[in-house]
């Protein structure tokens, strides 16, 4: 499993879609809290005192249930309560519109030490933003020299040396009709449970480069039909110069698939090799179709298997 990347209480305050304001303590020491787990987890029973199912690690949402059942508590036995609940140090607490943190509240979550937010969103909603920030943020990512193209809906990313014709090749493809995600750097991050995302450095967005011509803006040049910000990887594919010396052995009958590891997840992985005069962009769309064929059960070269297996049985039977 990819590792995620670190995110503190801090970066969350700071995202203006979330809509949020500290309650407690102060952004010096938030900044040092870390969120390590992208699920959240309402407060629910946690706060009438059973705790079995509370993961401290996970940012639990406080919404007007939770303040309604205090409301009907003796004073002495909501602090008590309240004391029980965060003396278990959830990494923080969110109060969703319409409640806010009450004074006692305040003060033995700051005695714990237990950061209290509030939001002028209400629960149902807020569980969706915060979720989806938290899946972004926390992405494992890295970065690879590639094009990443969307191809008849796959997602394809084009690796290869310098020079060997792969922005010409998604060039081609983009007056094909298909979308260019990223041209040269591919980011990439990992989603959980098994997602590859890619997507493209906001300085090059609707660029691309040509040999001898330069950058080109595809969404001016194409309309915005020939970009896109953002595609899950399906396969990889390596363009390799031809080579009649290399040990490299090339698919022939397509019954032995290559996977390409990223970020600890596999892809299936086509070994091209280019010649002077070589299709590539026909070649594209060849592999994205053959792609998509595969996820549907066909399998062309498992077909003629059979079929050729038939074939000798019949001559053995004759």
């Amino acid at each position: 499993m990819p590792a995620a990347a670190k995110v503190t209480l801090k970066h969350l305050l700071q995202i203006p879609d979330l809509l949020l304001s500290l309650e407690n303590l102060d952004e010096a020491t938030i900044a040092a809290r870390e969120v390590k787990e992208n699920r959240v987890q309402v407060v629910g029973l946690s706060i009438a005192g059973f705790t079995a199912h509370l993961y401290r690690e996970r940012i639990h949402l406080f919404g007007k249930s939770e303040n309604d059942y205090l409301a009907t508590l003796p004073e002495e036995e909501r602090r008590a309560k309240t004391e029980m609940f965060l003396s278990c140090a959830p990494v923080a607490v969110i109060f969703t519109d319409p409640v806010r943190p009450p004074g006692y509240f305040k003060e033995i979550a700051t005695a714990s030490g237990v950061p209290l937010f509030s939001t002028r969103m209400v629960s149902s909603i807020f569980v969706d933003f915060i979720r989806e920030q938290l899946n972004r943020l926390l992405a494992a990512t890295t970065t690879l020299h590639a094009q990443l193209l969307d191809v008849f809906g796959v997602g394809m990313l084009i690796m290869g040396e310098s020079g060997i014709g792969k922005s010409e090749t998604s060039l081609d493809l983009v007056m094909r009709g298909h979308k260019l995600i990223a041209d040269d750097i591919v980011e990439i991050r990992f989603i959980p449970p098994d997602r590859l995302v890619g997507s493209c450095n906001e300085m090059m967005r609707d660029l691309i480069e040509i040999r001898g011509i330069g950058l080109i803006d595809l969404q001016k040049m194409f309309g915005v039909t020939a970009v896109e910000y953002e595609k899950e990887i399906d396969c990889v594919i390596n363009l390799m110069l031809w080579d009649q010396s290399s040990t490299i052995e090339y698919e022939r009958l397509g019954t032995t698939t290559r996977f390409y590891e990223i970020l600890g997840m596999k892809r299936p992985y086509y070994i091209v090799p280019v010649r002077h005069g070589s299709n590539l962009s026909s070649l594209m769309e060849i592999i994205a179709r053959d792609y998509m064929l595969k996820t549907h059960g066909v399998n062309s070269a498992e077909e003629f298997e059979k079929k050729l297996e038939r074939k000798l049985s019949e001559m053995g039977g004759d």
